[in-house]
């Protein structure tokens, strides 16, 4: 077998090297799946009689992947991907090249007596055939790499997106852009704008994740786009990453679906399909609002006592004052200190008026205790909670919560409390939790993905 480039094979595609038996009475070479074959083999064909041939294949397939075998013979596979274009030579029994969906291939040069099994991923489906090459080209999905000058398309995109937030913004994710090497992408098809993907390249982990600063990413997706073409868009990440960034692993996570507008849940298929694998499960207290379970006596108890002692609440600006309270409560009770500067959430607040906001709680004019909102179009999410030592013996941040929960944010869909994880674990933090779980929260996951992009 040869190439004529080892190492820059169209996107998805590889060789494969079968066992091989070799004795007295000849040889004997096997492929199992799932162990040689990277799928479940639903159908085995075979070329023969080849001889006049001048080509066979000249097609791509949308969903079926094929492993070909010159299993007697020799001849020529050329594989293009509309960027990466390679010519095998195969010429053993024991060896094969798999030939990922969406990849154009044609079989040519045939020896005399050639034969060519192919083991195939699905049963025959005209329908899943391009025979024409410039077709092909048109619904190809292409990539380009952000830059600054793209800004006000990729915003644009995020504005309508079915499972993005501010949080994808530029004007968020470049807060912290001293922190993060961004490679993020945005995805093409018949030159209009299909998916996005917030990414930062940890060069010296030889990694991408999608994306470090935020709490969830992932592709973001049009409304239009299908699971075939996130698969498409995936494969195309993954071959840039690896070519590009010389990266080995990809760490991906999807936004969740309270967040989403619509069903948008095309990047989980394609993470199946990519083989990618669970690494870490945090669990989030999530009220579903048309499904709000009653208060526990507890926290009843606690905001009719905050009632009791006057607390009132209102929105406020004064983010200097709640992040003292933040600041103090995070270093004494948890030996830690917000993700956020206080100096950094403002300039995010004044971005973003209108989805971050501050609500507090209040005893004589003076601030015991507040959350910070995020607040998108389907969810209110708490992104921080705080309260003082007074707060915390009048309840004060029982009234607060019931009161968002019940007035200001009624409208929305969700209230997610956040996550509740011990620090750097993958245990839930059991009071925490469960203090959520009385206001009538129950679990959705926030979840992340290994995606290998070795060979």
């Amino acid at each position: 077998m040869s190439t004529n480039n080892h190492d820059n094979l169209p996107r998805g595609c590889r060789i494969i090297d079968f066992p091989e038996f070799m004795d007295a009475r000849g040889g004997l070479s096997f492929a199992e799946s799932e162990g040689h074959i990277p799928f479940a083999v639903e159908r085995v064909f075979w070329l023969y009689n080849l001889s006049g041939c001048h080509s066979r294949g000249g097609h791509s397939h949308g969903h079926c992947a094929q492993v070909v075998v010159a299993v007697h013979g020799a001849f020529d596979l050329l594989l293009d991907d509309g960027t990466t274009c390679t010519t095998i030579h195969l010429d053993s029994p024991h060896r094969g090249v798999l030939i990922a969906p969406t990849v154009w291939d044609e079989l040519k040069n045939f020896a005399e007596g050639t034969v060519v099994m192919v083991m195939a991923s699905h049963h025959f489906d005209a329908e899943d055939y391009i025979s024409d090459y410039e077709e092909y080209r048109n619904e190809l999905v292409e990539l380009r790499t952000y830059s600054p000058t793209l800004k006000t398309e990729w915003d644009a995109f995020v504005d309508k997106a079915k499972n993005s937030t501010f949080l994808h913004k530029r004007s968020y994710m470049d807060y912290h852009a001293d922190r993060f090497t961004d490679c993020s992408l945005m995805f093409y098809k018949r030159g209009e704008l299909i998916a996005l993907l917030p990414a930062n390249h940890a060069k010296e982990r030889q990694a991408v994740y999608s994306h470090g600063g935020l709490t969830y990413g992932g592709l973001l997706l049009s409304e239009s786009i299908t699971a075939i073409e996130a698969m498409q868009a995936m494969a195309c990440a993954k071959e840039w990453m690896r070519k590009t960034l010389n990266a080995q692993y990809w760490y991906y996570k999807p936004t969740p679906h309270i967040y989403h507008r619509m069903p948008a849940e095309e990047d989980l298929y394609a993470l199946f399909r990519h083989e990618a694998t669970l690494t870490a499960r945090a669990v989030s207290s999530v009220i579903e609002n048309a499904n709000r379970l009653p208060l526990h006596k507890s926290r009843r108890h606690g905001a009719n006592k905050a009632q009791n002692n006057h607390v009132t609440y209102h929105e406020s600006n004064d983010l200097q004052a709640f992040w003292k309270i933040l600041d103090e409560r995070l270093r004494t009770r948890h030996n830690n200190k917000p993700v956020h500067t206080v100096d950094e959430m403002i300039r995010l607040q004044e971005s973003f008026p209108e989805q971050i906001r501050l609500f507090v709680a209040t005893i004589d004019n003076e601030v015991v205790a507040g959350t910070l909102i995020y607040e998108t179009e389907q969810t209110a999410h708490t992104q921080y909670i705080a309260s003082t030592e007074q707060g915390r013996t009048v309840r004060a941040l029982d009234g607060l919560l019931k009161h968002l929960i019940e007035d200001v944010f009624a409208h929305k869909r969700y209230f997610d409390f956040g996550t509740s994880m011990e620090l750097g674990s993958n245990h839930i933090s059991e009071g925490l939790f469960t203090q959520k779980g009385e206001f009538g929260a129950r679990t959705i996951v926030y979840d992340t993905y290994l995606i290998q992009l070795k060979d």
